[in-house]
């Protein structure tokens, strides 16, 4: 049961983790009730045919005794096979559908599950002080009373139903073998079923109870979350320090590339972009740095202690910057725009060198 502090949600790691060691919601009681109801349709379906197959082989048994015929192994053997094989086929109906039964109930409820952690030798399952809590637990007292209620179930059942039949009942003696056989046939399937019925309701609120009980038992503490998180996650402060470090790196680097530059662009106040471009190396011009507000003004500021021109282009400024990244060339819509930048800049280059 979750502890006072356990406020908080399983997370997914700790669900994978419980499913690691074999923890899940499952109801035993449900994967029994729809085995036990299967069986019996199973039985219900195929005993009048195999009892008849029986019969008919005892009957030519007896007819064969009477009339003094000699048995062989190959004759005991066939009347065998004829007799039991019906009653073969029925059991091996009846297990199979059982084995499959049991195998999807719990396939529904739990998920494909492979643990060998509740195999494993354990103290506490032999720890007399252990076994004396979950003797007054309140696990025992929910199993004592669905057993209750499954007594009272079926004791209301028989009784409905034999009562149901009184009738019948008296005059039993006076049918024949047949229909007394066939009535007391419909009768056990009668009561079986709904037994049956029962028991998968019960079974189905016994799921739900472990279900609940099962979140209730994975819940978390605050503190469990918080410390799960930084394991899986990383420590929040180392994180965001290694993130400022990280946007520190790149704005040296990026302040690095400024004087390389051939021109900035600026808006002018607000942002600035600083492009190069090497026609025997490059496609197309190259971002190589940008910035807003104040990293605009000191892109401004090394581009002019290191002579790269700068062009007031406002329109094309707000562009370069929302549309290229770092490092990345401009695309071909905009090679009109920069190239007249660009050759007026050559332009004024060449008469400054005159």
């Amino acid at each position: 049961m979750a502890r006072p502090e356990q406020t908080e949600k399983a997370t997914p790691k700790r669900r994978e983790e419980a499913r690691g060691r074999g923890q899940v919601a499952k109801s035993s009681d449900l994967a029994g009730a729809v085995v036990f109801l299967a069986g019996v349709f199973v039985l219900h379906g195929l005993m009048p045919s195999a009892l008849g197959t029986l019969s008919a082989t005892v009957q030519e048994i007896l007819w064969r005794t009477h009339e003094h015929q000699d048995f062989t192994i190959n004759s005991v053997w066939m009347l065998f096979a004829r007799g039991f094989g019906g009653m073969a086929l029925l059991l091996g109906v009846l297990f199979g559908t059982a084995l499959l039964a049991g195998v999807l109930v719990n396939v529904l409820q739990t998920g494909f599950v492979m643990s060998l952690t509740p195999l494993a030798p354990s103290f506490n399952k032999i720890n007399p002080l252990s076994g004396l809590q979950r003797l007054f637990s309140k696990q025992v007292l929910v199993n004592l009373g669905k057993q209750l209620l499954k007594l009272a179930a079926v004791m209301i059942i028989i009784y409905t139903s034999i009562a149901g039949n009184v009738t019948v009942l008296t005059t039993l003696g006076q049918l024949s073998p047949a229909q007394m056989v066939s009535f007391v046939g419909g009768l056990i399937f009668g009561i079986a079923w709904k037994f049956g019925m029962l028991l998968v309701l019960v079974g189905i609120l016994d799921y739900a109870y472990e279900k609940w009980q099962y979140e209730e038992n994975l819940k978390m503490s605050k503190q469990e979350v918080k410390d799960e998180y930084r394991q899986s996650e990383g420590n929040p402060e180392m994180k965001g320090a290694l993130k400022r470090r990280q946007r520190e790196f790149a704005r040296r680097r990026m302040m690095a590339a400024v004087p390389k530059a051939t021109v900035v662009v600026t808006n002018p106040t607000h942002f600035a972009v600083a492009l190069e471009w090497d026609e025997l190396k490059m496609e197309a011009p190259v971002v190589t740095a940008k910035g807003a507000d104040l990293v605009a003004k000191r892109i401004r500021e090394i581009a002019q202690e290191n002579g790269v021109p700068i062009m007031e282009n406002p329109p094309l400024a707000r562009t370069l910057y929302a549309k290229v990244e770092l490092d990345q060339a401009i695309p071909p819509n905009m090679y009109a725009a920069v190239a007249q930048v660009i050759a007026f800049v050559y332009k004024l280059k060449r008469k400054t060198i005159a």
